[in-house]
């Protein structure tokens, strides 16, 4: 008898432990999950897959900044996600990851071409394969808070950087306490998207489309030197990352930084009003060097990337059955416009939901032409972002001339291209 309850009792144990033990149909790994102000809009997903589907999803939250790091871990513990979110800029170091998707042939090349919009589907194409599929695009840009500029007494957005100058000025004398410009001085990304925006704004490039470093120039020098002289007259601040210069727009601290069409989303969380903030976030033009240049951006999207749950992967994955619920117009008139982004899909820009969002509207016409990321766009990226962010925080903190910088910038990049098989 004690040995036909002691037998019940291990199978009970054994039935509870494989029970707990059971994995989700599929993980998603993401830096939304990560951020308090998207989080319940992914949630909102997951929900949503389940109760459509029946298949079950492990959410795993990343931070931005560790996203790749943790998943090149992943890769070699060999527990990669079932599907994962990334910048737009990162594919390219990320697509030799074992077992990524080539979406073209699963769900078919003629399919996604008619589900999304061709630059945002073209963000994901490597090498004639469709390594990722948009979640949400758009651009990087400028983002004024007229809640500041009002105090400063400014009336117009500035056109120029010599306007852009001396609205500096003038916040920094009105508004006590102020950073009159949020730019990114920390956080190595961060800086490389800053720089990278000015540099383009000099007429100045980092890397050609060959791979040859041209960073080394005079326009490259006069950008730096221009980030340089805001530093010193205090109209940018040391130790400023992306994240900072949202609280500090959100909290009436800031009057313009660099953003992706995000930027309304965290300021209506770091200001705690939430669309009552609406009426200070003004995007923009970036500020150009002489009036009738065509204004400057930078491509912006998250991606989905897949990686396979059979061999070959079919339709019926859980991952690819996820992959391409995202596309649904339930998703793309959800989650991008709660994150104040553009749709990847056709179909769900031209939704009124979308097409007749005042802010989304003024993000499109101020941010036309989106020029790419030379930097992280190489398999070397990550390397090539540290050697810019490094010799950037050199120059602004007056330890190398912007020459010296610029210079040294040169040199290493050269180098590390050289080493990653691209002839200088």
């Amino acid at each position: 008898m004690k040995l036909k309850k002691l037998v019940i009792a291990t199978l009970a144990a054994s039935l509870m432990a494989s029970g707990a033990a059971r994995a989700a149909d599929l993980s998603w790994m993401g830096y939304s999950y990560a951020e308090e102000s998207a989080k319940p809009s992914v949630e909102k997903i997951i929900k949503g897959f389940e109760a459509k589907t029946g298949k079950t999803v492990e959410p795993i939250a990343s931070s931005f900044g560790d996203m790749q790091k943790n998943l090149l871990l992943r890769a070699r513990s060999k527990t990669l996600p079932s599907i994962a979110q990334i910048s737009e800029r990162w594919l390219p170091s990320l697509s030799k990851l074992p077992g990524l998707v080539d979406y073209n042939t699963v769900l078919g090349k003629e399919y996604l071409e008619k589900t999304y919009a061709p630059e945002a589907l073209a963000m994901g194409q490597i090498d004639g394969k469709q390594l990722a599929i948009p979640l949400m695009s758009g651009s990087i840009g400028m983002v004024a808070n007229q809640a500041v500029l009002d105090k400063a007494g400014i009336k117009d957005l500035p056109k120029t950087i010599e306007e852009f100058k001396t609205d500096l000025e003038l916040i920094r004398d009105k508004v006590p306490n102020s950073v009159p410009y949020a730019m990114a001085t920390k956080n190595n990304s961060d800086i490389l998207v800053d720089f990278l925006t000015w540099e383009y704004v000099f007429g100045a490039h980092v890397i050609d489309p060959q791979g040859k470093v041209v960073v080394d120039s005079d326009a490259s020098k006069k950008a730096l030197a221009f980030l340089v002289d805001l530093m010193k007259n205090r109209l940018v601040a040391p130790e400023i990352g992306r994240p900072d210069a949202r609280r500090l727009v959100g909290q009436n601290a800031a009057a313009f930084y660099l953003d992706a069409p995000q930027s309304r989303a965290f300021l209506r969380s770091f200001s705690g009003q939430g669309k009552a903030f609406d009426v200070n976030v003004k995007p923009m033009q970036v500020p150009s060097l002489k009036a009738g240049d065509t204004p400057v951006s930078i491509q912006w999207a998250h991606l989905i990337i897949a990686f396979a749950q059979s061999n070959p992967p079919t339709k019926e994955d859980a991952n690819m059955m996820f992959a391409e619920y995202l596309g649904d117009d339930a998703v793309e008139t959800q989650f991008p416009v709660e994150q104040s982004a553009l749709p990847g899909t056709i179909s769900a820009r031209a939704n009124p939901v979308v097409a007749d969002d005042v802010y989304l509207t003024a993000w499109a016409k101020n941010n036309t032409h989106p020029l790419r990321n030379e930097v992280g766009i190489w398999s070397n990226g990550g390397e090539l972002t540290d050697i810019l962010a490094q010799e950037v925080q050199a120059a602004l903190l007056a330890q190398k001339s912007p020459e010296e910088a610029i210079a040294s910038m040169g040199e290493r990049m050269k180098a590390s291209m050289t080493k990653a098989g691209y002839a200088q």
